[in-house]
C-alpha cells in the first residue's frame, strides 16, 4: 500500500522527557538502480531531509515516495527497505536519534506521559510531548539544512564540548519541524493558565466547579487540558504542589506540623499527615527529623 501522498498525514508523538538524543548522521547519495538498505533491527529513529531526486522507501509493507524538499521519519525496530529502485540521482541528509521515553505513530497527535516524575513546584511546561509529521514538506529549508550541517560538524569535533553543542542544535531542528494542532494549542494555553492559578491559590479550597467558574469551561474539559499536557488532573496537581510546599516548610522553617498543614491548604492535620506519608513515604515529623540530621 502506498502512502506517499502528503494529504494522508501520519503523526509521531514522542515523550520529550527524557529528551530525544542525536546519535549520528551524514549526507548520502544514491544513483539510478540503487536501493535503500533492507533492515529490521535499527534501534534509532531515522530523520531524513531530501535535497535531490526521489526516494521510494517502505516501512512494514507501507510504501512512501519522498521527494526533494520533503522530510521523512522511519521508526526504530521496524522493517525498512526500498519498494522500488532509485530512478535518478537522489541525495538526502539522515540523522539517527534515540528515544528512551514513550512514543507512538498514528493518524493524529496524542499526548505521551513522561517517564520522569517532574516536580510541579520548580518546573513548568505546557506540554511534554513532541509531535512530528512522518512525511511533510520542508519550510525554511536553507536554514534547517545549515543547522543540520552544523550538527555534523560539532558531532565530529574532537573538543569535549562538541557532543553537547550537537545535542543543542538537534533540539533546534526538532523545534523547527514540530507540529501543533489547533486543539493541542488550546489545551496547552489553558493548561498553563490552570497551573498558574493553582500555584497562586494552592492554600485555598479549590474544586472543579471553582475552576469551571474561573475559566468558563466544563470541568471535564479543564481536567482533560491538564491531564493531556502534564499527565495530572487538577486535583492531583494541587496535592503534589501542596506536598512540595509542605516539604520546603518542613525543612526550612520551624513551623509546627499543624501550622504547615494549614498554610498549604489542609484544614485537617491528620489528613495532611496521611497525604504527606503517601507522597514521601514518611510521616511529616519523621521526614523533618531524618532530613535535618
Amino acid at each position: 500500500m502506498e502512502l506517499g501522498c502528503l494529504k494522508l498525514k501520519e503523526y509521531i508523538s514522542i515523550s520529550c522527557l527524557p529528551l530525544p538524543t542525536f546519535i549520528e548522521g551524514n549526507k548520502v547519495t544514491f544513483n539510478s538502480g540503487d536501493r535503500h538498505p533492507n533492515r529490521t533491527n535499527l534501534q534509532y529513529f531515522v530523520l531524513m531531509f531530501m535535497t535531490e531526486g526521489t526516494l521510494f522507501i517502505a516501512e512494514d509493507g507501507n510504501n512512501y515516495t519522498v521527494r526533494k524538499g520533503e522530510m521523512f521519519i522511519l521508526q526504530p525496530q521496524h522493517h525498512h527497505y526500498s519498494w522500488k529502485p532509485i530512478e535518478e540521482k537522489t541525495t538526502y541528509y539522515w540523522l539517527h536519534f534515540f528515544v528512551s521515553g514513550k512514543w507512538s505513530q498514528g493518524a493524529s497527535p496524542i499526548s505521551m506521559q513522561s517517564l520522569i516524575e517532574v516536580p510541579t513546584l520548580h518546573y513548568f511546561t505546557p506540554t511534554m510531548t513532541l509531535h512530528l509529521l512522518k512525511h511533510a514538506k520542508l519550510t525554511d529549508t536553507k536554514r534547517l539544512l545549515n543547522t543540520v550541517s552544523q550538527i555534523f560538524a560539532e558531532s565530529t569535533d574532537p573538543q569535549k564540548f562538541g557532543f553537547w553543542r550537537s545535542q543543542q542544535l538537534f533540539i533546534d531542528v526538532l523545534q523547527a519541524i514540530q507540529v501543533h494542532s489547533k486543539e493541542e494549542t488550546k489545551l496547552s494555553e489553558l493548561s498553563g493558565k490552570l497551573q498558574r492559578y493553582l500555584r497562586d491559590n494552592f492554600s485555598q479550597k479549590i474544586t472543579n466547579e471553582d475552576l469551571s467558574a474561573v475559566f468558563h469551561f466544563h470541568p471535564n474539559y479543564i481536567s482533560r487540558a491538564l491531564k493531556q499536557t502534564i499527565g495530572l488532573t487538577p486535583a492531583e496537581f494541587l496535592v503534589r504542589y501542596r506536598m512540595e510546599e509542605a516539604e520546603k516548610r518542613l525543612l526550612n522553617t520551624n513551623l509546627t506540623i499543624s501550622e504547615i498543614a494549614d498554610s498549604v491548604g489542609f484544614q485537617n492535620v491528620y489528613y495532611f499527615s496521611t497525604s504527606f506519608k503517601k507522597y514521601k513515604g514518611l510521616a511529616p515529623q519523621i521526614f523533618r527529623k531524618q532530613k535535618k540530621i
